[in-house]
């Protein structure tokens, strides 16, 4: 098992901001769902439920936690069921083993559904002085790019991040652009706030292109993994802002 967290994000349709509204954890041979009711900052659960936010109908409760030893089903018929045709094949394309589990098919799907608003994401992971994670570049249609746009940038090439503080929809939006300055997207909105706030403190952000899937939808054209090394207090600070995208 490569996650043992994800984190449940909800996607306001008016505005196309992010709501960490919940986390999905694994552990002790059990799955656990809890709301971000008992957490602050921006964008949580009691955020969203004033931005039009319904609770889900499988867990209706705010504040309880939920317990199964098999993965929720809400959850669960989100991803391929082994008994599935073509199962392998779909492994492959994710880029995992036939010893994936459950919560491994919901991080690579993420565990979308057509014009559904919930995605499950990898969550920004601080191990020791280093944090960590993966996600996809936002926003990539409306960016005006080149049919070519894969002659841009190519899996293992790092590309830059900038700030975007006269975006009128999101003060934390950060752009994803190629060394030349060709704009390809944005940080998603989930990770936006933590990121826009290490680049204020002028703490490296670093991106490097991991997958390229140009014949997919452009939600999945560009995978890139976050790099970032902090110092302790930094550190301290992340986890006392309460930003976005930490379990």
């Amino acid at each position: 098992m490569t996650s043992n967290s994800l984190l449940v994000v909800w996607k306001n349709k008016k505005d196309s901001l992010s709501y960490h509204i919940g986390t999905l954890s694994y552990g002790s041979e059990k799955y656990t769902f809890e709301y971000t009711h008992y957490q602050g900052g921006l964008r949580k659960v009691r955020e969203a439920l004033r931005n039009g936010y319904h609770l889900h109908p499988a867990f209706p409760y705010l504040e309880k936690t939920y317990e199964s030893a098999d993965l929720f089903s809400a959850f669960d018929r989100r991803i391929p069921d082994e008994s599935r045709i073509g199962y392998e094949d779909i492994l492959i394309e994710l880029g995992l083993s036939n010893e994936a589990d459950r919560m491994d098919l919901l991080s690579e799907t993420r565990g979308q559904i057509s014009a559904d608003s919930y995605s499950f994401e990898e969550p920004l992971r601080l191990e020791g002085n280093q944090l960590h994670s993966h996600f996809y570049v936002n926003g990539m249609r409306h960016q005006g790019l080149p049919s070519n746009w894969t002659e841009l940038v190519s899996v293992g090439d790092d590309v830059e991040t900038e700030l975007e503080e006269d975006n009128v929809y999101d003060p934390y939006a950060v752009k994803v652009k190629t060394n030349e300055g060709v704009q390809l997207g944005y940080v998603p909105s989930i990770y936006a706030q933590a990121v826009h706030a290490l680049l204020k403190r002028n703490v490296p952000v670093h991106l490097k292109v991991k997958q390229i899937k140009s014949h997919l939808a452009p939600q999945w054209w560009l995978r890139v993994e976050l790099n970032c090394r902090l110092d302790i207090n930094e550190s301290d600070d992340l986890y006392q802002m309460n930003l976005q995208g930490f379990v």
